[in-house]
């Protein structure tokens, strides 16, 4: 019985240390396996981290463009308030010369209205009507 017993732990024993082995190796493969996952996943993060920088250079690049073109914008805009008030300022000074004109216009035009009355009565006062008849200009005596 002794021996029966002795010969069913040696192999429950090496039965315990077959499956270690066999553990071991699983336990080894699934390491290495686990540390191919580790490096793909490095690999990926890594391409993915490079990608996103790329993205953030490009996203800097036109961040810079944009700022550029606001400023080009910006003078512009500058430029053209600039033109309309001298256009305003313009207008403004042809509107008062303009104006001016028609007041010496009105100013002459009633100057000569003035001249043309005055001129017809110096005219009724210097040739007064012959109320008498007239001779015949061959007719001197």
């Amino acid at each position: 019985m002794t021996t029966a017993i002795i010969a069913g732990l040696e192999s429950l024993h090496e039965n315990n240390c077959k499956t270690d082995e066999n553990n071991c190796k699983t336990d080894e493969n699934t390491c290495s396996t686990t540390e191919n996952n580790d490096r793909e996943l490095r690999a990926q993060f890594e391409e993915k981290n490079t990608k996103i920088k790329e993205l953030q250079d490009q996203l800097k690049v036109k961040d810079d463009q944009i700022t550029v073109n606001d400023e080009h914008q910006n003078n512009r805009i500058e430029d053209l308030k600039n033109n309309i008030y001298l256009l305003d300022n313009q207008l403004r000074t042809k509107d008062d010369q303009i104006e001016k004109l028609n007041e010496n216009m009105h100013k002459t035009a009633v100057h000569i209205q003035s001249l043309i009355q005055e001129n017809s009565r110096l005219n009724t006062k210097l040739f007064p009507e012959n109320t008498e008849k007239k001779k015949p200009f061959w007719k001197f005596w």
